[in-house]
């Protein structure tokens, strides 16, 4: 059945690019594990389908020689949710309230952020992949909101679908969000017991709670090419919300200018 989901997507989106006579961004999509069982959620997929792009789901492996030369093909990367990173990537120790920890996953994701910022392209973190953007590039993480944070004026687990909209974030000014989205307010659920504590150097924080909690991150130099957001603009976007889908057309939009305008993209 996945693949039948993944071919259908890479028709629909070829034949839309091919009227314009361009071949459309292939968008890498990372994968989770649990229990032995690699996944995506197959409403990544469709988000970055639904923005023009190509999803090019991303085997969890070991081997980073083999992910390289995947990586030479890709244009953007999408990193999902998950669990928790483990605190040894920022030299914390392990709080009592860490949850699940998967070493080949954090290596097999800090690969591929790795790769693709020295490829250039476009990211975009959700989620887990906000919080190790945040770790890469030198920040750290609270374990656990419910035992570290002190205000509990927004539950971060929420217990409706994660389409549903919650509460609030405001978006600072002058921000690649704000420019994204158009808006000074989006409208989020909250699935996650951990977060971005100290912002990595280079980064700000550009959307947050009410009670403070980052909801996005991105750097100060525009030349780095990574965008973090702790919300899920994927579930929102299959439940019909225009302006999280800007998130994903945004980055397919970048990676199209990256394969316009650098001879490698014009050759592929």
């Amino acid at each position: 059945m996945k693949k039948i989901v993944l071919l259908f997507c890479l028709s629909v989106a070829c034949c839309s690019w091919s009227l314009s006579g361009a071949r459309p961004p292939l968008i890498g999509v990372s994968e989770s594990c649990d229990e032995g069982r690699v996944r995506v959620t197959r409403t990544y997929v469709d988000a970055v389908q639904a923005a023009g792009g190509i999803p090019v789901v991303i085997p969890l492996m070991r081997d980073t020689a083999c992910l390289s030369r995947l990586f030479e093909r890709l244009d953007g990367l999408v990193l999902i949710g998950g669990g928790d990173v483990d605190p040894a990537r920022f030299d914390a120790e392990p709080s009592a309230a860490l949850g699940h920890v998967d070493t080949v996953r954090d290596a097999y994701d800090f690969a591929l952020l790795d790769l693709a910022l020295r490829r250039d392209i476009p990211v975009l973190g959700i989620c887990r992949g906000e919080q190790l953007i945040n770790v890469a590039f030198g920040g750290t993480l609270y374990q656990d909101l419910p035992s570290e944070y002190a205000d509990r004026s927004v539950s971060h687990s929420q217990s409706l679908p994660s389409s549903k909209a919650t509460h609030a974030v405001a978006v600072a000014e002058e921000s690649l969000v704000r420019r994204i989205t158009g808006s000074d307010t989006l409208w989020t659920n909250s699935f996650h017991h951990q977060a971005v504590r100290d912002v990595a150097p280079g980064f700000r924080a550009t959307a947050c709670t009410r009670d403070g909690v980052v909801e996005a991150i991105e750097p100060l130099d525009p030349r780095i090419r990574v965008l973090g957001v702790q919300f899920h603009p994927e579930a929102h976007t299959a439940a019909g919300d225009t302006t999280m889908r800007k998130f994903f057309v945004h980055l397919v939009r970048e990676a199209a200018r990256e394969m316009s305008g650098s001879p490698a993209g014009r050759k592929r």
